[in-house]
């Protein structure tokens, strides 16, 4: 079946019927997971799936619908439906398609054909090794929370009224594992996976499991601090859930409606200068790259953050508009089930000149930051305030597991007291960061 002829001819049947325009959004999907514990098969699923999503305007009214069954009697209905809803929407003067730049399409090497060929046998062979591995890493990992693998395939057709017609094909492969050490009220758990768009790419399955390993035994005797102020550094593989407070608080739809608090700080200064952050779609085989977005506009580096600025919001092509700002767009789609949002890709935060080992060294008394549970930022108003984990540092070395506080304060002072950045990005998913420093932060524990 060639998925984009059906596409097209969804498109050409939408102007058929009077609208002004068109866009025919198709997605073909295969996935895999399997779930292990203690060396036992738990579950496996396996699922392919098809769908295509119409969006129409018509008098500047909008109109979607969409659909998984592809026969031509069922499409023809599809479309009429369609276009019936753009009839009876509300019409606003900022719905329409995109605009496109002539610009072409980069191959980005995100599709890996073995995938889809691998054995079963195998993908559980992996689940089980990864899990056993994890747990004789050390004789104080008691349990286990399981092994997991998972791969997929996703087709997308983008084609629409104004001569666009993308194609993608994708490919992705993860697993890892959790276990748990310690006994009674003295236990604590570990993850770690590995993610990629190809398999030989993955990490080494044992690194995987001891890192696992690692992390559920060094948090254990983890105890809360006395309350108090003191330096702070996030490690790289929490910072992300920091920067997510960040990148939502820069959400174009948020800023048109007033809702953020950095909807004034446009071309003005709202972090350290050490801290530049960028979205790049564009690199080759990474996990969270793609060579056009969610409403198949093709893919640039953008610049969030220079030197500590603000250079722009994050917008979709409808938000832009209504907003009434010309910016390039950045929009994400959750399948051929909803239409496009504003939303980051691929974010990097860049890296410093610093290694961690020597920031940490430098800090008398302070905190290591190697967990958070979530983001912290409040974003009408700024504060921030969230759960955190990690280890206490005393004389410049790691002196004890951290457990049971809360980090407080502002997320604009936060920004602009990073002091140090260090030098250990790892490129993981779709939000990556060094770690990095913070002159001074309020730990809430014990009084």
């Amino acid at each position: 079946m060639d998925y984009k002829i059906i596409a097209e001819k969804v498109v050409k049947k939408a102007l058929k019927l009077g609208v002004d325009e068109a866009e025919a959004y198709l997605q073909n999907s295969r996935e895999f997971e399997l779930n292990i514990r203690k060396g036992e098969v738990e579950t496996i699923k396996q699922a392919t799936s098809k769908g295509i999503g119409l969006t129409v305007y018509k008098d500047k009214k909008l109109g979607f619908s969409y659909t998984s069954d592809f026969s031509s009697d069922s499409l023809d209905e599809f479309v009429k439906r369609t276009v019936d809803l753009s009839l009876v929407s509300d019409a606003k003067s900022w719905n329409g398609l995109p605009d496109f730049e002539k610009r072409e399409q980069k191959d980005l090497d995100l599709w890996d054909p073995s995938i889809s060929k691998i054995e079963n046998s195998k993908k559980i062979a992996i689940a089980k090794k990864v899990e056993k591995i994890a747990l004789s890493f050390d004789k104080r990992i008691t349990n286990s929370e399981g092994g997991f693998y998972g791969d997929s395939d996703t087709e997308i057709i983008i084609v629409n009224s104004k001569d666009i017609s993308r194609k993608i094909k994708g490919s992705g492969v993860y697993f890892g594992t959790g276990v748990i050490a310690g006994e009674g009220n003295n236990m604590q758990s570990g993850w770690w996976s590995s993610a990629k768009t190809h398999f030989k790419d993955l990490d080494n399955i044992e690194e995987v499991a001891k890192k696992a390993g690692q992390r559920a035994v060094e948090k254990l005797g983890a105890k809360p601090v006395k309350t108090q102020k003191v330096p702070l550094v996030l490690d790289r593989y929490a910072a992300p859930s920091f920067w997510y407070g960040i990148l939502f608080a820069i959400n174009g739809d948020s800023v048109f409606k007033k809702t953020t608090f950095l909807t004034d700080y446009l071309v003005k200064p709202i972090a350290s200068k050490l801290i530049t952050i960028i979205d790049d779609p564009t690199i080759a085989r990474h996990i969270a790259s793609r060579p056009f977005d969610g409403e198949g506009k093709i893919t640039r580096k953008n610049t969030l953050i220079k030197e500590g600025i603000l250079k722009m919001f994050i917008y979709d092509s409808l938000t832009a508009r209504k907003a009434g700002v010309k910016v390039n767009t950045m929009a994400r789609r959750s399948g051929y089930k909803n239409l496009p949002y504003g939303r980051f890709i691929n974010v990097i935060v860049q890296n410093g000149k610093t290694k961690r080992e020597k920031i940490i060294s430098g800090i008398k008394e302070g905190f290591l930051v190697k967990g958070l549970r979530g983001f912290g930022t409040d974003i009408p108003t700024g504060n921030f305030s969230v759960g955190a984990s990690g280890f206490w540092i005393k004389n410049g070395e790691i002196a004890f597991p951290v457990d049971g506080v809360t980090l407080g304060g502002n997320t604009l002072e936060i920004l602009k007291n990073i002091e140090a950045v260090a030098d250990d990005l790892d490129l993981r998913g779709s939000l990556n960061s060094p770690s990095f420093k913070v002159a001074e932060i309020a730990v809430g524990g014990k009084k």
